[in-house]
């Protein structure tokens, strides 16, 4: 279920759209959706609420919206007005049910007296049943069920498939509570076998407590601080997580946009996944990625298919690796490294393979990271992963049953790492900066020639000149710790990706290239932001990494932790805008590895911690193998103490603390300051 407010009045503003999460295509436009009718849309979706004879439903400007927890359980929830009666709503997903929860509560705010009202639900077009008090549709690949707890008067249309609830009282300072169920049965071939489902959620003890569902996120990661930023955002991307990845590990890369799946993007999803303390999504994850998203020579899935050796992104591999290795060191779980151990052997040695690596130790092709085909050449991104990936497999080698090959895997990582840097002709840095590109002929890529925009208002067909630099793909470097943080080298290239600011409009954001080279609208990229982010972070540039992530926190879409691909300046992207669960996954990572400082380094589980200046105290309780870490910081600056589990512990010279192999959890206590 995605549930989306409309501010424009165009009609109901709070409703549903519902899809099959293991069908990645279907998600790729609005209309697909099981409860898309043409002409109405989402509206059947929407309650209704009648009042003296008059139909109320939210309207866009008067409906506040937001994520609420309760009791542990993170809920949307919309408060609208209906006449004098503030109607409020409240829909969850219901763990182990496989239902939502929908919570309406009447509250009598602004009435003189008593009064009576009756609440409507309704199912989009198709054919209906009434079975008691459950109401069932059958339609476009699905059938939906409607059910309601606690036996209140109901009425039900099976010719219009309505459900009306009432008639309800409702006095001065009191308000009506009513729980109703929504199932969902994907196909739907079977309308009675539903009913009963339906009625037997609704006599369960599953849908009254929800036990299960403040269980299933109790044993989630959280993150507790009086730093409103921090504790919003990382909530965020916590309670979405879950809905962007299904049981069987399928990812919609952009939903309302792409209907595809990449193993960039899934990588990275589940990556913020496992840091959110969603094990069990990036389990699944990674078994959709191993078992139908790399071929058996290593090559990976882009947009749902493989592409020619020209065209491969060979920051797949090492996102995948890194994902892989993370998931092993968090969750303590080998058992994906051994079982797919010739597999893995085929992705790690691909990019090694000469048709794509030259004798300056780089990977060369055609297809740049934001997927554009230009002339053969160095891409920056693609070397950062390479040599990430290498150097992740060292450390997975005694899983994979190659010990005698990691030596040789780190070697080539710093090769590499070293052409990046130094090569005397083909170095992926001028003049103290990280480059994006170096064409194979030495040339420095800055300029694009003969590619065309996608509309007729956009850069790349209204002006005549299109730069390459800066691109943000130069801070993943730096965020990955490739290059360290605080070099001059990460602090220059930083300073240059600081014209991706505000280029052409002046409500922040970074865009992912230069604006003169954007096919499409100019207007800033949130999952670009999130690298710039990273980066910043790790260099300790705390005014603009917590400017970045201010406005990731309230641009549209990062409202509700649903960002979308892009923020147009000049058009809406009224057919197609995009959500990039990257972005999630993301802000996620960040939290935890970023500014919490919990990252594994080698076998190695490290802290160090970098709140930003002035932070109040911070609580994480993380979910960590089969246990907890729970970690308090007492503000911000340098470690000047450690206890870990009631006793005190020593920090390394560099002030971080590093945890003993043998680590399985328990309670750290940080003191920090100047």
């Amino acid at each position: 279920m995605i549930v989306q407010a409309d501010r424009a009045d165009l009609g109901p503003a709070f409703t549903y759209l519902l899809f099959d999460a293991q069908n990645a295509r279907q998600s790729a436009r609005k209309e697909t959706a099981f409860n898309f009718v043409p002409g109405q849309g989402f509206g059947s979706s929407a309650l209704v609420v009648e009042l003296g004879g008059f139909a109320f439903t939210a309207l866009g400007h008067r409906t506040e919206t937001a994520w609420v927890e309760v009791r542990g359980i993170p809920m949307v929830e919309a408060v609208w007005w209906a006449g004098g009666v503030r109607v409020r709503e409240r829909i969850v997903a219901l763990a182990e049910a496989d239902c939502f929860r929908r919570s309406i509560r009447l509250e009598a705010a602004h009435l003189v007296g008593e009064e009576t009202v009756r609440v409507r639900l309704a199912l989009p077009a198709g054919e209906f049943r009434a079975d008691g008090a459950v109401l069932v549709g059958r339609g476009r690949g699905a059938c939906l069920g409607l059910g309601v707890l606690d036996r209140p008067p109901v009425h039900l249309d099976a010719t219009a498939g309505l459900m009306e609830i009432g008639p309800l009282e409702v006095r001065p300072g009191q308000g009506v509570e009513l729980e109703t169920l929504l199932v969902a049965q994907v196909p739907g071939a079977d309308p009675e076998g539903l009913a009963g489902r339906v009625r037997a959620l609704a006599a369960s003890p599953v849908c009254r407590d929800m036990t299960l569902t403040r269980n299933r996120w109790a044993a989630t990661s959280t993150i507790t601080t009086r730093d409103r930023l921090i504790k919003e955002i990382s909530d965020k991307a916590r309670f979405g997580l879950p809905g962007m990845i299904a049981e069987d590990g399928t990812m919609d890369a952009g939903i309302f946009e792409y209907g595809a799946q990449w193993v960039r993007d899934t990588s990275n999803t589940a990556l913020g996944a496992l840091h959110a303390g969603h094990f069990e999504i990036a389990r699944a994850a990674l078994a959709r990625i191993l078992t139908r998203m790399v071929s058996k020579e290593g090559a990976t899935m882009i947009a749902g298919s493989f592409d020619t050796p020209d065209r491969e992104q060979f920051d797949q591999m090492g996102e995948l690796l890194h994902l892989l290795k993370a998931y092993r060191d968090w969750t303590g779980d080998d058992s994906f490294i051994r079982e797919h151990r010739e597999l893995l052997l085929a992705l790690v040695e691909r990019p090694l393979h000469p048709r794509f690596r030259d004798a300056t130790g780089m990977v060369h092709n055609r297809r740049e990271f934001w997927e554009r085909t230009f002339d053969d050449a160095y891409e920056l991104a693609y070397q950062t992963y390479v040599i990430q990936g290498l150097r992740d497999a060292a450390d997975l080698a005694p899983a994979l049953g190659a010990t005698d090959r990691a030596a040789g895997w780190r070697a080539q990582a710093d090769r590499t790492l070293e052409a990046v840097l130094g090569h005397p002709t083909h170095a992926l840095v001028r003049d103290g900066r990280l480059i994006k590109r170096r064409n194979v002929t030495g040339v420095v890529a800055d300029e694009l020639l003969n590619f065309k925009g996608y509309a007729p208002d956009v850069p790349l067909n209204t002006e005549r000149h299109h730069r390459l630099l800066p691109d943000a793909s130069q801070a993943l470097p730096i965020a990955l710790g490739v290059v360290a943080g605080r070099s001059e080298v990460a602090r220059r290239t930083l300073d240059d990706l600081e014209a991706l600011w505000n280029t052409r409009w002046s409500d922040g954001g970074y865009d992912r290239y230069h604006t003169s080279t954007q096919p499409d609208q100019p207007g800033p990229w949130p999952f670009a932001t999130t690298f710039i982010l990273r980066a910043q972070h790790e260099a300790g540039l705390f005014d603009r990494s917590r400017r970045s992530l201010e406005w990731l926190n309230t641009m549209a879409g990062g409202r509700t932790g649903a960002w979308l691909e892009e923020i147009p300046s000049i058009r809406s992207l009224n057919q197609a805008c995009g959500i990039v669960c990257w972005t999630s996954g993301e802000v996620a990572l960040f939290a935890v590895r970023h500014y919490l400082g919990v990252r594994f380094e080698g076998g190695t589980l490290v802290l160090r911690p970098a709140l930003y200046p002035g932070s109040p105290p911070v609580d994480a309780d993380l979910r960590f193998r089969t246990g907890r870490l729970r970690l308090r910081i007492g503000g911000s600056g340098p470690l000047r103490a450690a206890v870990v589990n009631g006793v005190k512990t020593k920090l390394q010279p560099d002030g971080a603390l590093h945890l003993p192999a043998g680590f399985a959890g328990g309670t750290i206590t940080l003191r920090a300051g100047r």
